[in-house]
């Protein structure tokens, strides 16, 4: 019974790529849970499930927004991603787009929950979330 399932999903295309998808993020919920009982670590299969699908969502979601991004709302969020923390001034000097358009970048990217600020003022500085 289980080859004639298999067979059809692979008779359709659309169907075969979404059955691919499942078998990855199985094995993908599998393989997490053997390693993190072998570090010693109790959890059940569903807590693993819901990291792996949360992990999952979190890679989509950031491929997704670099696709609506500027190439220099593209430059800020990358230099982010290279440092732990960077003021507005940093970012200009280093991705070479100026101030204002950091700044714009910058609360675009909060906006969307990529990034978070810390502190007020002179002091600001922002990260990855």
């Amino acid at each position: 019974m289980a080859k004639n399932k298999n067979q059809k999903y692979l008779s359709d295309s659309r169907i075969n790529s979404h059955f691919l998808e499942e078998e990855k993020r199985r094995t993908l919920i599998e393989s997490a849970a053997s390693s993190l009982r072998l570090a010693g670590i109790k959890i059940t299969d569903k807590e693993v499930k819901q990291i792996v699908e949360q992990t999952i969502k979190k890679r989509s979601l950031k491929n997704n927004i670099k696709k609506i991004l500027s190439s220099k709302q593209l430059a800020v969020l990358e230099y982010l991603e290279k440092v732990d923390e960077a003021t507005p001034g940093e970012i200009s000097k280093k991705t070479k787009v100026v101030r204002p358009t950091v700044n714009q970048a910058l609360d675009k990217l909060l906006r969307l929950k990529v990034i978070e600020r810390i502190g007020l003022g002179r002091g600001t500085r922002y990260k990855i979330l």
